[in-house]
């Protein structure tokens, strides 16, 4: 910079060198990241093509800023003389929308939607400087157009209405979740209502559950159950009729009139989503026990990519949103996902688009319906490799980091039950290459790893000790899925989900240690 120069002209002088340099910091930090790639187990495998283009996109917007940067320091330039006129506050509202998009979207840790938002966000700063370094007269006419004042005022207002709405609805958030005016949440647990599910229900409840209406009150000589999990409790691939969880209830009130074992299972929770869930929602069914049902397969760890950060669970206004985090710091700490603006503004959207669709609250919403999956048995077995840490006969730090947390949650679950006086009981159910030999065989052919490496009875093993240590019963369904034989009756093919076979037997196996622990009379099940 020249002693003379105006502000405008110094701020952008830094814009462009600092323009010229982070595209190369950026590009280094993906090379680094690919280089890891392909020793690493990611469950979303990323589109190298997708950071390759990073990688050229990135490059084009520094060598673009580089050429800016020596056309604004040519003295009596016309860019110099452009530059000089623009606005400093200006120059710096915009730096920072820009910047934000680019930062909130960072390329890695790898998420597609990021990627391919800041891939876009980058190509936009490359045809501006592009522009500006090219055609500055074109530009500068541009820059004194009625739609560039028009644009200009619309990003104020919004810079604005952001700032202050962001502050107000923080400070009123409480009198928000106090006043009811969110307090009848669309769902509890962001499934969609009334959506349509196979069996005699026909439709998820209002809550979204694959479960018919429960009210919050309860008939004090009739036993409640809640029972939490997530695609196993909530029947991925069989009717509602079929679940286990509705194979227990109809046990029960054969021996209990009125017994209810109401189903919050959620597809893709683990044990975090559904400690909160229990937490702001299952407690106020007043339960006499919950039973938390826990898949070995991807409970303890799921497949790798998805949970090294586990979703924020943001309460607005009394809901909750189960916001997902990916350890950029800009993403997890200033994205959208985390103001309380967003998700006022959205959900009176919702609430009201629900409105206008469904006039007179008819139940008229429609879904996919629950049908088995369909699964290429190689992509079956690349799943039991993405989580197959919790196998290991060794320790792996990975695995050490989720099996830790996920004692302290199970702790703090049965923490928080104790000082309610409801009773915990945990289901173990069995993933299927813990009870196939030949499934074992196949996948340690395709990871060329020897059966000493593995111990598949290892997982359930632990978590038996931790509640016997812990005073939690425990039913461990692996035994009796043992008995049964082969487990291709029980599962559905190249998938980890139950047939209707493999939720009778588990609801065989369940209620009889339920009767117990309600001190009901034990039967056979029908």
């Amino acid at each position: 910079m020249r002693k003379g120069d105006s502000l405008a002209a110094r701020v952008i002088v830094w814009l462009c060198l600092g323009g010229a340099i982070w595209p190369f910091l950026v590009a280094g930090d993906i090379a680094r990241y690919l280089l890891d790639l392909f020793s690493s187990k990611l469950a979303n495998p990323v589109r190298i093509s997708t950071l390759y283009l990073a990688l050229v996109a990135l490059g084009a917007l520094a060598v673009s800023f580089a050429v800016a940067l020596k056309r604004v320091r040519t003295a009596s330039s016309i860019h110099q003389e452009m530059v000089s006129r623009w606005s400093v506050p200006l120059i710096i509202l915009w730096t920072l929308a820009f910047g934000f998009l680019l930062l909130v979207n960072y390329p890695v840790p790898y998420q597609a939607h990021h990627a391919d938002k800041f891939i876009l966000s980058v190509l936009v700063g490359f045809i501006w400087v592009l522009w500006f370094t090219l055609h500055p007269v074109s530009l500068d006419q541009a820059l004194h157009s009625r739609l560039y004042a028009r644009i200009k005022i619309g990003l104020i207002n919004v810079a604005i209405f952001a700032v202050v709405g962001e502050a107000t609805m923080r400070v009123a958030d409480p009198v928000l979740a106090r006043s009811g005016l969110f307090g009848d949440k669309h769902t509890p647990a962001n499934l969609k209502p009334h959506s349509v599910v196979r069996g005699s229900i026909s439709l998820a409840n209002s809550q979204g559950f694959k479960d018919r209406e429960r009210s919050f009150e309860r008939s004090e000589s009739s036993p409640r159950v809640v029972a939490i999990g997530d695609s196993f409790t909530w029947g991925a691939g069989v009717s509602y009729d079929e679940t286990f969880v509705t194979l227990v209830e109809r046990r029960l009130q054969a021996v209990a009139q009125g017994a209810e074992v109401i189903n919050l299972g959620v597809p893709a929770w683990g044990p975090h989503e559904e400690f909160h869930l229990l937490k702001t929602y299952g407690i106020r069914f007043h339960s006499d026990l919950v039973m938390l049902n826990f898949f070995i397969g991807n409970d303890i760890q799921n497949k790798r990519g998805d949970d090294v950060n586990l979703p924020e669970i943001l309460v607005v206004a009394g809901q909750s949103y189960y916001v997902h985090s990916n350890g950029n710091w800009a993403h997890d700490v200033l994205g959208p996902s985390r103001w309380y603006l967003y998700h006022n503004l959205n959900y009176l959207i919702q609430v009201g688009s629900l409105r206008l669709q469904r006039p007179s609250g008819e139940q008229d919403f429609k879904g996919g319906v629950d049908m088995p999956p369909v699964v290429p048995h190689e992509r079956y077995l690349r799943g039991i490799h993405e989580s197959s840490d919790i196998y290991l006969v060794v320790d792996s730090p990975y695995f050490e980091h989720h099996w830790n947390r996920t004692k302290a949650t199970l702790l703090a679950m049965r923490d928080f039950l104790r000082v309610n006086k409801v009773p915990l009981l945990i289901v173990l159910i069995p993933a299927p290459v813990q009870l196939d030999p030949v499934l074992q065989a196949e996948y340690l052919a395709s990871v060329n790893a020897s059966a000493q490496q593995y111990d598949f009875q290892k997982p359930s093993r632990l978590l038996r000790a931790w509640c016997v240590e812990n005073e939690v019963p425990v039913v461990d369904l692996l035994p009796a899925f043992e008995a049964a034989g082969s487990p291709d009756r029980l599962y559905f093919q190249n998938d980890i989900h139950w047939s209707a076979e493999g939720h009778k037997l588990a609801a065989e196996t369940i209620a009889p240690v339920l009767e117990e622990q309600l001190g009901l009379v034990t039967t056979k099940l029908q």
